[in-house]
């Protein structure tokens, strides 16, 4: 998940913790003031009832009775119970009825205004002392109107919490991404920038800022590869050139030595000998030199377009005029119908030189029996396997196969210097590709080698 997802979300998160907290604050307290306010209405009207009962004059009586009718009116199933001094089977029938707690008694008993809510249902109880008489009067209803407030304010808040989720997350995701934004162009710059342009830079924006600090420090990094790279770039060149003059005067010495009629035959095989040995160094100069060189990204080469098939052509001809006697044969029975799904951007002379390793390896290491070279695509990529029925490679050697100057422990009567192979991946990874190689010892192995189409 991107940096900037994750910071959306957590701030969603957070935000959601907070308003449902603030959700569960306001309804817990409209809730406790709803419930306070139909208890307080419900002990006025017990009050009422409780007096109007205590009066034995009858006129005093219905007053009570119509001030509680005409200004207080009744609530939902109100319903109130007079308990007298004395009346024990009516308390033990009421105890077994009403679904309240002891403590409502307790409260009742110590004259406390007693108050309990359940299943909807609210229950108040008075203990009302008038000129010596003493009752206790338990009164319930149901307050249908606070319970559809409240209600109403569930479900507004859930409605609430969900539209202001939706917006939080969005303007979230808004923030974040401007925010990363910065971030974002430096990652599309710095991959515009390879051996090619070396001389490029980020550009620093005057804020002073984090994203300023990451851009000098991006800066500061190029600047030493730009060096470093003309530094190996200038080395290789001159390298090229002051390794292999020597080596062409020895040689040349050590023919001359060899054309002279007069030579003595130790001195003939000496020379012989110095022959054979220079064309050996001259040959791994010339391999190490490549190695270095690709070891840059090709900085002096030359990219075009090229069609794979069209080089693997080119590497079989390359290959019959080398090796003669080779049986490599080219598959194309998963070419795609479309062209241009063969087609990457490289350079011919490297990429040929890349396959050239592989299949020339096949070859020799096989003593000449088939290799199969099969192209196809692979969505994005262009496939080229080449399997061989060779010796094989030791599956713990396999990993070290692309180290320069590594060799097999089962080569030993091959000819070879274990650079071949570090230069083919050297220049696979060169053109945005990779290497997987599949073996087994006494039958055969089997390099895959992917590389980017061109979109």
């Amino acid at each position: 998940m991107k940096i900037q997802n994750r910071i959306a979300l957590i701030f969603t998160f957070l935000t959601a913790g907070i308003i449902i907290a603030l959700s569960v604050f306001v309804y817990t307290f409209s809730r406790k003031g709803v419930e306070n306010s139909f208890f307080h209405r419900l002990e006025v009207r017990a009050d009422i009832v409780g007096h109007a009962s205590l009066h034995e004059n009858k006129s005093q009586t219905s007053i009570y009775y119509d001030i509680k009718e005409k200004h207080l009116g009744d609530l939902p199933y109100e319903h109130h119970t007079i308990i007298r001094t004395g009346d024990i089977d009516k308390v033990n029938s009421l105890k077994s009825s009403l679904p309240v707690s002891p403590s409502f008694y307790d409260q009742i008993v110590r004259k406390e205004p007693a108050r309990y809510f359940d299943s909807d249902t609210s229950y108040v109880g008075l203990n009302i002392t008038l000129e010596g008489k003493n009752i206790i009067i338990i009164s319930k209803a149901v307050d249908l109107y606070g319970l559809e407030e409240l209600e109403n304010l569930q479900n507004l808040l859930v409605t609430g919490f969900f539209i202001a989720m939706i917006f939080v997350f969005t303007f979230g995701k808004l923030f974040s991404n401007q925010v990363f934004e910065p971030i974002r162009r430096i990652i599309r710059n710095v991959k515009g920038i390879n051996a090619h342009n070396l001389n490029q830079r980020l550009t620093v924006d005057e804020t002073k800022d984090e994203m300023g600090d990451l851009s000098k420090t991006f800066n500061d990094m190029l600047d030493r590869l730009e060096i470093t790279f003309e530094m190996q770039n200038n080395f290789v060149s001159n390298a090229s050139h002051e390794f292999r003059t020597p080596l062409t005067i020895i040689s040349g010495e050590a023919q001359i030595g060899l054309s002279l009629p007069q030579l003595s035959p130790e001195a003939r095989e000496s020379f012989q000998v110095i022959f054979k040995e220079v064309e050996k160094l001259e040959h791994l100069t010339n391999s190490m030199l490549n190695l270095a060189q690709t070891g840059f990204d090709g900085k002096r080469e030359q990219w075009e377009k090229l069609r794979i098939d069209e080089l693997i052509f080119s590497v079989k001809g390359s290959i019959d005029q080398i090796m003669p006697a080779n049986d490599v044969t080219i598959n194309f029975d998963d070419l795609p119908d479309d062209e241009s799904m063969l087609e990457v951007n490289g350079n011919e002379a490297l990429l040929k030189a890349a396959f050239t390793n592989i299949v020339l390896n096949s070859c020799k290491y096989s003593d000449n029996k088939p290799v199969s070279v099969i192209i196809r695509n692979q969505g994005p990529h262009v496939v080229v396997e080449v399997i061989d029925q060779g010796i094989g490679i030791p599956n713990r050697e396999i990993a070290q196969i692309f180290v320069p100057f590594f060799r097999a422990s089962n080569t030993n009567r091959y000819k070879g210097h274990g650079i071949g192979l570090p230069l083919t991946n050297n220049i696979i990874k060169m053109h945005q590709g990779s290497i997987s190689v599949n073996s087994t010892v006494g039958v055969g192995t089997h390099f895959i080698t992917y590389l980017p189409v061109i979109r």
